[in-house]
C-alpha cells in the first residue's frame, strides 16, 4: 500500500493542470472582450427569427396583433419587429423563446398557418433559430436599421478578426447591435446593425479593402441584406 502517496501526488498534479488550463481559458475568454463595446451577457438567448413576404402590411398587422395570446401559450415573446423599408410587405420579426420544442410547435399549429396563409407567402417565410452570442453596449446613434446574414468558415474565427477590427478602428459609420450564430448552423453568422447611409451596403460592396476583410475572416457566402424600419409593438 506504499505506492498511495504517490498516486495522490499523482491526481493532485493532474488536477493542477486542468485547473491551469480551465484558467487559462477563462483568461483568454474575458481578453477577447477587451477594448470592444459588447458584452456575452446578452438579454436574450435562444431566438427565432422570422422573415415573412406578405400580401399587404396593414392586413397581415392585424393578423399578428390576434396571435398575441398564442405567442404567450408557447412561450414565445415578441422582442423586435420591423418592416422593409424599401418592400414594405416585408418583416422581420426577432422572437425570444423558451424553447426550441415549443416555438416548434408554434410554428406549425394549425391556428398560425390557417391564419398566417391569407395574408403571406407560405414559401417565401424563412425561419431562423439562433443563438445570441454579442449584443452591444453603448447607446446608438445611427438611425437606419439592417438585418444581414453569411456563412463563414468558422464562427470563432469571425469573431475574433470582427471584434480585432473594432479594437483597431474603435471609430467606425455602422454600429452591430446583436450577433447571433445559427442553433443548427452554428457557422452561419446572423447580425442586426445600423447606420446612417442608405446606400452602405452598396458603397461596401465597392469598397476592395472591405471584401478582404470578410475573406480574410473566413466568410464564404454573398452577405443578404434587408433594409428595415422599426415597427411599435
Amino acid at each position: 500500500m506504499r505506492f498511495l502517496p504517490y498516486l495522490y501526488v499523482y491526481f493532485v498534479l493532474i488536477a493542477l493542470v486542468f485547473s491551469s488550463c480551465s484558467s487559462d481559458e477563462a483568461s483568454a475568454d474575458n481578453e477577447d472582450m477587451t477594448n470592444v463595446p459588447f458584452t456575452r451577457d446578452v438579454s436574450i438567448d435562444t431566438c427565432l427569427v422570422i422573415i415573412n413576404e406578405l400580401t399587404d402590411f396593414c392586413d397581415w398587422k392585424k393578423v399578428f396583433e390576434t396571435m398575441d395570446g398564442l405567442r404567450s401559450t408557447y412561450g414565445i415573446e415578441v422582442v423586435e419587429l420591423f418592416q422593409g423599408s424599401q418592400d414594405t410587405n416585408l418583416t422581420v420579426s426577432l422572437n425570444n423563446i423558451s424553447s426550441l420544442e415549443g416555438a416548434d410547435e408554434f410554428i406549425n399549429s394549425d391556428k398560425l398557418n390557417s391564419s398566417m396563409n391569407n395574408v403571406s407567402f407560405e414559401d417565401a417565410t424563412k425561419l431562423h433559430f439562433l443563438d445570441q452570442q454579442l449584443e452591444y453596449t453603448l447607446e446608438t446613434n445611427d438611425t437606419l436599421t439592417m438585418y444581414m446574414t453569411f456563412k463563414t468558415l468558422s464562427y470563432k474565427r469571425w469573431e475574433k478578426a470582427f471584434l480585432d477590427d473594432y479594437r483597431e478602428d474603435p471609430n467606425r459609420d455602422f454600429e452591430v447591435v446583436r450577433v447571433f450564430r445559427g442553433v443548427d448552423e452554428p457557422n452561419h453568422v446572423h447580425m442586426i446593425f445600423k447606420v446612417n447611409d442608405p446606400e452602405y451596403i452598396e458603397k461596401s460592396e465597392q469598397n476592395n479593402a472591405f471584401k478582404m476583410k470578410m475573406l480574410a475572416a473566413g466568410v464564404v457566402s454573398y452577405p443578404v441584406t434587408y433594409k428595415l424600419r422599426d415597427v411599435k409593438i
